[in-house]
């Protein structure tokens, strides 16, 4: 019983220190966004959205006419895509399991590929086809799915979750088909030359949390603490702990804590000696909650800094609206200001193409933008010159690509050195206050940080 409780919580904080978007796409007042009809999302209500509550006539398209987005101009009026000739793209996701289930993000994948060949065509006429195959945490699930994904002849895999991708994606390498996007959980999908990743994950939330503690707040004594389990540790070692002494942080205590702990008093108890001037907290989804309570609980004056999935509102209603005031939590899109157009498009589309059972305020987010960008670059290449080959070889060129609701990707491998396949992992910071999330500066440019 022990080990899956173990398993339970190291996915638990993988997950949620990876999907750090679950609130981002949410910011906001009222009003609405774009230049649409009557019936777009106001942004207060964005986070209601779910799966096919638009049930009228016409098309999403029509209220984004001649607007560039990242994959392209809208066109003037939709156009279904035609019944021959598929372009399969495969995805493996991790569902059915008590050890973590995350239907969201295939759903999310599957809204996207429903709005593609119903109004934009899909590629040159040609329909998108999703071949979506179920690992259940199993290494060798994982792998007979990738193995799957190659008799059916798909030209891409577009990421889910995979908690077990170390079954997967040495079969993708094998058969060299492009892996893209999704949350990257593992090093194998960070590290991979067939793998394409949009986000930071935990590394990127790290290295951002100690720039803006340097930099901005002027640190002198840090407290870093994380989950005892390999990956997390790497972020919280390698790019907060190196990044705070590298911007000459004096002091910097490192504090490793048991993956499956509820209790945080013992680790802020700790953190907290010393007076430090900023503790980061890598607790994430259930241990949001207590982490956070037991901070205000101690009168912790230090500035904490935590994972995007601990913005959610349901926490602050929870523990209360004041435990959570003034914490920093990490985001990778979209920038105020920035991408507006795509979120408000994001939300139209789930609320007329998705399944009834997606929330547009989750995961989805992730899956969504994987398969857009996706999408773009083989609209890019044309429609009769898409292949496994093609596709890694543009992804490879790609440098400073529009990403959907996000930074710009560049996908050459040396953004982070020792994790080469993660194309855009710049984060951004914001602070809740009240009942505001208030932005903290620009995008922190996390390759620069690593490569300095």
């Amino acid at each position: 019983m022990r080990t899956k409780a173990v398993v339970l919580g190291v996915l638990l904080t993988l997950v949620a220190s990876a999907c750090v978007e679950r609130v981002e796409i949410v910011q906001g007042g009222g009003g609405t966004v774009g230049t649409g009809p009557a019936g777009s999302v106001p942004l207060a209500a964005r986070g209601n959205v779910v799966g096919g509550q638009d049930t009228r006539d016409g098309s999403v398209i029509a209220a984004y006419a001649g607007q560039q987005m990242s994959f392209g101009t809208i066109p003037d009026h939709a156009t279904k895509a035609g019944a021959t000739d598929p372009i399969r793209i495969g995805m493996i996701n991790q569902e059915n399991t008590p050890l973590g289930s995350f239907p969201e993000l295939r759903l999310g994948a599957q809204a996207a590929i429903t709005w593609i060949n119903a109004e934009l065509g899909g590629v040159g006429g040609r329909p998108l086809e999703l071949e979506p195959c179920i690992t259940t945490f199993s290494v060798e699930k994982s792998r007979a799915c990738a193995q799957e994904l190659v008799e059916k002849k798909v030209v891409a895999v577009t990421g889910g979750i995979d908690i077990t991708s170390n079954g997967s994606i040495p079969v993708l390498e094998q058969n060299q088909l492009p892996y893209v996007g999704g949350i990257p959980i593992n090093f194998d999908e960070m590290r991979s030359p067939i793998s394409f990743q949009f986000s930071g994950g935990v590394p990127g939330a790290f290295a951002a949390f100690a720039y803006d503690a340097a930099t901005r707040l002027k640190a002198k004594k840090v407290a870093v603490t994380y989950g005892d389990y390999a990956s997390i540790k790497a972020g919280g070692v390698d790019y907060g702990v190196a990044i705070l002494k590298k911007l000459g942080v004096s002091e910097v205590v490192d504090l490793p804590f048991p993956i499956t702990t509820t209790d945080f008093l013992p680790v802020l108890t700790k953190a907290n000696e010393g007076d430090p001037d900023a503790i980061f907290l890598g607790a994430a989804d259930t241990a949001c909650a207590p982490a956070m309570k037991t901070a205000k609980e101690l009168g912790i004056r230090a500035k904490i800094y935590l994972v995007g999935s601990c913005l959610s509102p349901a926490i602050a209603e929870l523990i209360g609206q004041d435990a959570v005031d003034g914490k920093i939590f990490n985001i990778e899109g979209p920038k105020n200001g920035e991408n507006d157009n795509e979120s408000q498009l994001y939300f139209d589309i789930v609320a007329k193409y998705g399944d009834p059972q997606l929330p547009a305020a989750s995961a989805a987010t992730i899956s969504f933008r994987s398969v857009l960008n996706l999408y773009g670059a083989m609209v890019e290449l044309g429609r009769d010159h898409i292949s496994s080959a093609s596709i890694i070889e543009h992804l490879r060129q790609a440098k400073d690509h529009p990403s959907f609701t996000g930074h710009a990707y560049t996908c050459d491998g040396k953004q982070i050195p020792d994790l080469p396949a993660m194309c855009a992992p710049q984060q951004l910071l914001v602070e809740r206050r009240g009942d505001t999330i208030v932005p903290i500066g620009d995008w922190v440019d996390v390759p620069a940080l690593v490569n300095r």
